[in-house]
């Protein structure tokens, strides 16, 4: 027998079966959740739709700094979104807030030597990473960072003592040693620049950069643009 549910209780009762009950409770249901949908899409998901993660990232960074503006932390957080997003003038430019508000902050040094990197200021940048260095004698980031900025300023004999030491700190990065062999290379010396390369290509031998490199040290031809 189909179970029947009442609709107005009273003189006459009168009854609904429950499978048509459940079917308008589902439709009306429905209604609602698309409505919700709606109303959700047009004030709230819209607005993200075309948003990448840089730009949610950017966005946060932006009221970090409104909540915080005499944060140096928060400056350098939206300095490193600006630069996700490969605006180096607005990104130094917090770097630079940054560094009034906590000058003795080794993370804000660094962050402006990478800030000045981006916009390749390298004399400036190199000013900031050399005592890094010397402050301290096993930080990577310093030690690695000076060697590129000093590589992209034609320093190359000053690039290859930075990586020399960086290579010390972490002997199995192959990018050290990829820098190294280009070092070399600029400067003529052809065999050790084949010996830095191969090094590289021990830890990473499936890289494309390094394989053109070598091929290029060796007079060996290889398809594709040369990126050094």
């Amino acid at each position: 027998m189909e179970n029947n549910i009442t609709t107005s209780p009273g003189q006459e009762e009168k009854t609904l079966p429950l499978s048509r009950a459940l079917v308008i409770l589902g439709i009306v249901t429905g209604i609602i959740v698309a409505v919700g949908l709606i109303i959700g899409y047009a004030f709230f998901w819209g607005k993200y739709q075309h948003q990448t993660y840089s730009d949610i990232v950017l966005e946060t960074a932006r009221q970090h700094v409104k909540q915080n503006p005499k944060s140096a932390m928060a400056h350098l957080e939206l300095g490193y979104a600006y630069l996700m997003q490969g605006k180096a003038d607005q990104a130094l430019k917090e770097y630079q807030k940054a560094y009034k508000l906590d000058p003795k902050n080794r993370q804000v040094q660094y962050n402006l030597a990478l800030g000045y990197m981006a916009k390749k200021d390298y004399p400036a940048a190199i000013k900031i990473l050399e005592p890094l260095t010397k402050q301290g004698l096993f930080d990577l980031e310093a030690h690695y960072s000076l060697g590129e900025a000093y590589y992209n300023n034609g320093q190359y004999r000053e690039a290859l003592k930075a990586f020399s030491q960086a290579a010390g700190i972490r002997p199995g990065l192959a990018n050290i040693y990829y820098y190294m062999a280009l070092c070399y290379e600029k400067l003529g010396d052809k065999n050790n620049a084949i010996a830095q390369i191969d090094k590289a290509l021990r830890l990473a031998p499936n890289y494309t950069e390094f394989q053109e490199l070598k091929a290029k040290l060796i007079g060996q031809p290889v398809g594709g643009e040369q990126r050094g």
